[in-house]
């Protein structure tokens, strides 16, 4: 990905106002373009929730040509900073705003709010005598890593699909998100994790009331989500009522109801994260009462040559490790 256009707006509460800066970032000096570069390519490989960019008029005058790229960046630095007005427990950062392009020709531009967080540093400095005297300081304005995950932002592609990073933050005035107060988004999104959390609540909940074992369930349900993933792009709640409850209808009709009751679609869409949950899906880590840790692959969470899960007679369960040709120790 090539950064084309980049401006960094101070946003300074100390001084109750915004610094719009009146030219772009050097792109042209290595630090910048690194900078900027892994700071957008990080955003975009952190799970995001997209909605089309109708559905927020911020969002439109961003991605338009009404302006050009610094006054646009001006405009909305302002609407970001009086959004903030009030809001004590909303950190104070900075507004990056860019432009790029990736290898395949898409374009993306965004909105990206670098929140400040605090660091202590040395200080060279000189008292009366003109003797050298060294300090420590402390510096509440230090960027975020360029490996860092923001907290919120929007980047938006082609002109058409946002990607939205969003946090919630409380204060006695109720509650502030990037979407609502930023955005204005006319319905508001809801995070693929946080589906995906609510389906397996409902799952846990409906298999616990018909005394299922959780490592079959666990089992069954990672497989269709995994595969669900990778071959659609999206878990069908249906597919994962039937692998996990089989025959029990009565099971199947309870959890699709509790997912009903929260007003969930019957397919969850990962489209957008689908390379960020496939890769959390991938493998299954199993936890022992004994304090072993197995860590399986879950095309091979089914497959009774390499493990075994056993119910014993007293009620106990063991688990069967077979076909290995090799031990590997980390230490």
């Amino acid at each position: 990905m090539e950064i084309t256009h980049a401006v960094i707006n101070i946003m300074d509460k100390n001084i109750n106002s915004a610094v719009f800066s009146q030219k772009e970032l050097p792109l042209r000096e290595h630090l910048v373009q690194e900078y900027v570069q892994k700071i957008v390519e990080k955003f975009l490989k952190s799970e995001c929730i997209t909605f089309g960019v109708e559905q927020s008029e911020p969002a439109l005058y961003l991605a338009s040509d009404e302006d050009n790229f610094l006054m646009r960046a001006e405009q909305l630095t302002q609407h970001v900073f009086e959004s903030l007005a009030g809001w004590q427990e909303v950190p104070t950062g900075d507004m990056l705003f860019i432009e790029a392009v990736d290898q395949m020709g898409a374009n993306y531009v965004g909105m990206l709010k670098l929140d400040y967080s605090v660091k202590y540093t040395h200080l060279v400095d000189y008292d009366d005598n003109n003797q050298v005297v060294n300090k420590i300081q402390k510096n509440e304005a230090i960027l975020p890593a360029p490996t860092q995950a923001l907290n919120t932002g929007i980047i938006i592609k082609d002109q058409k699909t946002c990607f939205v990073r969003d946090r919630k933050y409380k204060d006695v005035q109720g509650n502030w998100s990037f979407q609502e107060n930023v955005l204005e988004v006319k319905e508001k999104q809801v995070k693929t994790s946080d589906e995906i959390n609510a389906v397996k609540k409902a799952l846990k909940s409906v298999a616990k009331k018909y005394d299922l074992p959780a490592y079959e369930v666990a089992a069954e349900a990672q497989t269709v989500v995994y595969e669900g993933i990778g071959n659609e792009g999206q878990i069908n709640n249906e597919a994962l009522a039937q692998a996990v409850f089989k025959e029990n209808y009565t099971a199947k009709q309870e959890f699709l109801a509790e997912l009903d009751k929260k007003e969930m679609a019957k397919q969850v869409d990962v489209t957008a994260n689908a390379p960020i949950f496939e890769k959390k899906y991938q493998k299954q880590k199993l936890k022992l009462d004994n304090g072993i840790e197995i860590t399986v692959p879950v095309e091979l969470l089914k497959n009774k040559d390499v493990i075994e899960f056993i119910n014993q007679e007293d009620g106990s369960l063991e688990v069967v490790l077979r076909n290995i040709d090799s031990i590997k120790n980390s230490f």
